[in-house]
């Protein structure tokens, strides 16, 4: 992620959680990135109210586009499944 904490400048970066990864794969991790939290290394989990406008606007936007693109992934296979079937 590029966008910076509001509190100290800091990387902040989207939790992730392994266990989800393994049930759902890709399709449950792109999902499940698109709509996790944010969290910086120095001040922890970050409300997305603390973010400039432009900020949230970019986040909402990135968080649709990791959503379709899951599903479009999840279409892909199953299309392909059906192709081989």
């Amino acid at each position: 992620m590029a966008y910076a904490c509001p509190k100290c400048g800091g990387a902040v970066s989207r939790q992730h959680n392994s266990g989800v990864q393994q049930a759902g794969g890709l399709v449950g991790a792109l999902i499940f990135a698109a709509l996790a939290s944010l969290t910086c290394a120095k001040c922890g989990k970050l409300a997305k109210t603390d973010f400039s406008a432009q900020d949230r606007a970019t986040m909402t936007r990135n968080s649709a586009l990791m959503v379709v693109g899951a599903l479009v992934l999840f279409g892909v296979c199953i299309g392909a499944i059906v192709a081989l079937n």
